[in-house]
């Protein structure tokens, strides 16, 4: 069972961590998020986290729910002005963590691995910097997304009336990017990375008994070279304009 307790509301927990807590808030609740990951469509746990951090430090009103286990965050300021929404994602992958840190993930076979404990933990820190600098006029809401990695989750937010109802002027996304000095945001002009498009090919042999291989299609020789003549295909260049790669990720056989 995950623990899940509102910041401060629990003393022997607060106790042990209370000095990263008060001092970096931000480190706090990314290591939280990354030791207690969620996968698409079940991000629970992880949007209270979240809620709990905001209603400590600086809570707006929120919208809950969009599709699925989406939470918003709005920032409403005195003056009329353009409403501009920052999101970021809330799950994490089918992946078995191999660190060795303090607060690596505790859920078997799951953990953050593109970086989305960061990217909320960077989105919940405008909460704490609007606080100490609100805008003059306007709107700031605050989206974590849920399922992003099924490529469900933004479909299925853009559908709420709820959040059509928040009728955006800009939507900004981000992602982490290891090696770039810190404090430092980039805006791209076009892309920084590759677009993915997945697709999955099913070749049917013909079962046999082990004693009798000659009565069965084996398709492990098909594969070998499927995968020998993708390899021909890709332009493994970023530089060049018809940059493309066929990256095989899984297999299964028999």
């Amino acid at each position: 069972m995950q623990r899940i307790c509102k910041f401060g509301e629990n003393k022997s927990v607060r106790s042990k961590t209370s000095k990263l807590f008060i001092r970096r808030p931000l480190v706090y609740l990314r290591r939280e998020l990354h030791k207690y990951p969620e996968l698409s469509g079940v991000e629970k746990h992880t949007v209270q986290r979240i809620k709990y951090f905001l209603e400590e430090h600086h809570p707006g009103r929120f919208v809950e729910e969009l599709g699925g286990n989406g939470l918003a965050v709005v920032y409403d300021f005195t003056a009329d002005g353009p409403t501009v929404m920052i999101r970021c994602e809330l799950d994490a992958l089918p992946i078995l963590e191999e660190n060795s840190v303090d607060y690596k993930s505790v859920n078997k076979g799951v953990s953050h691995k593109c970086g989305h404990d960061g990217h909320m933990a960077i989105v919940a820190g405008i909460a704490l910097w609007l606080k100490d600098n609100p805008m003059p006029k306007g709107r700031v809401v605050l989206l974590f997304q849920p399922a992003e990695e099924t490529g469900k989750g933004a479909y299925a937010v853009l559908q709420n009336i709820a959040f059509r109802e928040l009728n955006p002027d800009y939507i900004y996304g981000l992602h982490n990017i290891p090696g770039e000095p810190l404090h430092r945001v980039l805006v791209m002009d076009k892309y920084f990375s590759a677009e993915v498009k997945s697709m999955s090919i099913k070749l049917l042999g013909k079962d046999a008994h082990a004693a009798e291989p000659e009565n069965g299609i084996n398709p492990a020789l098909a594969i070998s070279e499927m995968i020998c003549e993708l390899d021909k295909l890709n332009v493994n260049v970023s530089e060049r304009e018809d940059f493309s790669v066929l990256t095989p990720v899984h297999f299964r056989l028999g």
